[in-house]
């Protein structure tokens, strides 16, 4: 598994292109960009038939419709994500976030759900707290959290439907579920690991996992 990062939109929310060995690929939270993200595909040989979305922020979603206008790709999201996929124009404003497209997802995902990627077997677990919908993405010991879990810190609970009990729970769940060596590909910021975070994160504090 192949996994490129590319930081796309006005708050450089990390976008997640990843593909097996043939270059069958899946987007993670194109934020915009999408021109961009189909060059870079295109320059690595890669073709995009799926668009994940962790969550329901503009800066995570801005992009979904254009990249699966320009690829054929199908969009997969939480039922709670999905209006907002529907209606972008409907989120909170933000500066340059503006004129998006909106488009119907084709999968509807729930916790236990699973998609496959040419090679790749996407595990899907619902993981809320920083919004209702979110849903972290596994494949292949790497978790795709959204906003969930960042480098030493975690996803920010004042928007509306966000709970900091909640996403405790959430973070929880992957502790129990994933060893430490996990590897953590959060929405912003660089990579980390599940065990690091449990170990050094302030906001989990003393969290413990499978170790």
């Amino acid at each position: 598994m192949k996994i490129l990062c590319v930081p796309v939109g006005p708050l450089q929310a990390n976008c997640y292109l990843v593909s097996d060995e043939q270059g069958r690929a899946f987007a993670i939270d194109p934020g915009g960009e999408a021109d961009r993200l189909v060059k870079t595909a295109e320059e690595r040989s890669l073709t995009i038939s799926h668009i994940l979305l962790t969550h329901g922020h503009v800066d995570h979603l801005a992009g979904a419709a254009d990249l699966a206008r320009l690829t054929g790709a199908v969009i997969g999201c939480a039922a709670e994500t999905a209006p907002l996929v529907r209606r972008p124009e409907s989120m909170m404003a933000i500066p340059g976030f503006q004129n998006l497209s909106g488009a119907e997802p084709d999968l509807i995902l729930a916790d236990g759900d699973s998609v496959d990627v040419g090679e790749i077997h996407v595990d899907v677990i619902t993981t809320p707290g920083h919004s209702p919908g979110d849903v972290t993405y596994h494949a292949e010991g790497h978790l795709f959290c959204g906003d969930l879990l960042f480098y030493r810190s975690v996803g920010r609970t004042d928007f509306p439907g966000g709970d900091f009990g909640t996403l405790l729970s959430s973070v929880q769940k992957l502790a129990d579920r994933f060893p430490a060596s996990t590897v953590v590909l959060p929405g912003h910021m660089q990579a980390t690991t599940l065990g690091a975070e449990l170990q050094l994160n302030p906001f989990l504090g003393g969290m413990t996992g499978r170790g």
